[in-house]
């Protein structure tokens, strides 16, 4: 099949959302399909898909709702012979459009994280030019079933999946870092939504007795000289390493001691995902996915978020008796490398495409 991936993102911005089209459109194609990246050209997010032989379309959808854009997508659908559409959800009114003007193709509609506002209208849009939802959790799915979308054969969950490097190197942390304890956090710089303000609170409180405690963050985004300053203020400036972004983190996550999400809004988290994967112990605050992820604590220490007393007090834990925490850290390595596999997500999506565009024809 051909399939049109219609995603559209900022040139400077490639967060979880874009990976999960790139990775998904590359493994797709890897059997057997021809995948297409639709969305703003000249961009970070565009580099990478081209780097996996991925063939792009450069349209740049600047608003939820664009007749002109809805018909220029159309003409590119009837004259690449699109089979199917993926669209996220914020683009979905527009490439659903498409697809009917293009010729009543079906339309798959992902929704990674948790819908914050307008719920009611992305029902609405799904419900009318959908044929199918994708999510990565089930507190997601279970969102969408109690407003109005309750067909398990409408809603699927397929959890993303993980490309594991186990040749890469760990990072030398210890060389350029000396006898310091290192907690590794991956996201982009938004200070509220990541929850970096109430670590930098929570180191604030840890500095006295842990002065040999170092924070990397890997991640760029528009708070970075805010948070800088921040921890400047708040006198932790010195247990801090603002990295920026970073392409593989995997090495990153193989040489840290602990790893930290301290999120407020997540989908399913990767960057904890991937963390325990490499058989490290992680703390990640109680945001939709974290449960699932990690069976309700079994797998990783989960804690309240917006709460720096709770960051303070769990990676106290963990610095003081790690080896406690190594049980933990290798149950959850042997799960999520049973259950979050690159392959195992690439056969549950091809299906449910299948599925969906069988119907359609049918």
């Amino acid at each position: 099949m051909r399939i049109l991936f219609v995603h559209t993102i900022g040139r400077k911005k490639y967060g979880g959302g874009e990976r999960w089209v790139v990775n998904a459109a590359s493994g797709l194609q890897q059997i057997g399909h021809h995948c297409i990246i639709a969305g703003k050209g000249n961009s970070i997010f565009f580099e990478k898909a081209m780097d996996q032989g991925l063939e792009t379309f450069d349209i740049n959808i600047f608003s939820d709702i664009s007749i002109y854009h809805a018909l220029k997508l159309s003409h590119f659908i009837k004259k690449h012979k699109i089979d199917v559409v993926i669209s996220k959800r914020r683009d979905l009114a527009v490439a659903g459009l498409a697809a009917r003007w293009g010729g009543r193709l079906p339309v798959i509609v992902r929704s990674g994280s948790p819908p914050q506002k307008s719920l009611r209208k992305h029902v609405f849009l799904i419900s009318k030019l959908a044929d199918g939802l994708v999510t990565n959790t089930k507190t997601i799915r279970d969102i969408y079933r109690a407003n109005a979308l309750p067909d398990d054969n409408f809603i699927k969950v397929i959890y993303n999946g993980m490309l594991i490097d186990d040749d890469v190197s760990a990072f030398d942390f210890f060389a350029r870092h000396p006898g310091r304890s290192i907690v590794l956090c991956v996201g982009r710089l938004n200070a509220v939504q990541k929850g970096y303000i109430y670590l930098i609170d929570a180191l604030q409180a840890l500095k006295n007795d842990y002065p040999d405690l170092l924070v990397y963050i890997l991640g760029d985004g528009k708070d970075s000289r805010m948070l800088e300053n921040l921890a400047n203020r708040k006198g932790v400036k010195e247990m801090i390493v603002f990295a920026g972004y970073v392409d593989q983190p995997a090495p990153y996550m193989k040489g840290c001691d602990v790893f930290l999400h301290p999120s407020l809004i997540e989908g399913m988290p990767n960057a904890a995902m991937e963390a325990m994967a490499y058989g490290k112990p992680v703390i990640m605050t109680n945001v939709n996915g974290a449960a699932e992820l990690s069976l309700d604590g079994k797998l990783a220490q989960i804690i309240p978020p917006a709460s720096h007393t709770a960051i303070a007090e769990t990676l106290k834990k963990v610095l003081d008796k790690p080896k406690e925490f190594e049980p933990m850290a290798r149950a959850a390595k042997k799960h999520v490398r049973s259950h979050y596999t690159f392959e195992i997500m690439i056969a549950a999506l091809d299906d449910f495409i299948s599925a969906k565009a069988k119907a359609k024809l049918g």
